[in-house]
């Protein structure tokens, strides 16, 4: 379990790096910071998908398969308020 824990700790910290990188892009002001931002964010996700793989291989995840039904219903759910920005 300790594995686990520290594994999701890391995944979790890549995330937030990869939340930063996005908003740093966004709020750079010239076009060399705004690429050294791109490429962070695009090394950061690449380490991200490393870390879930390698958790998944361990059997941290499982990742399971959504029914229609569950998409409909979420879907439904959603609708009126796309419904009224489109408005």
């Amino acid at each position: 379990m300790e594995d686990k824990m520290l594994m999701e700790g890391i995944l979790w910290d890549t995330k937030v790096m990869a939340d930063l990188c996005l908003h740093g892009a966004i709020e750079s002001w010239t076009e060399g910071v705004h690429e050294t931002f791109l490429i962070g964010l695009k090394e950061i996700l690449t380490m991200q998908h490393e870390i879930y793989l390698t958790m998944q291989e361990q059997g941290f995840y499982e990742p399971s398969c959504v029914l229609q039904e569950q998409l409909d219903k979420i879907k439904a759910k959603f609708e009126p308020f796309m419904e009224e920005k489109g408005k």
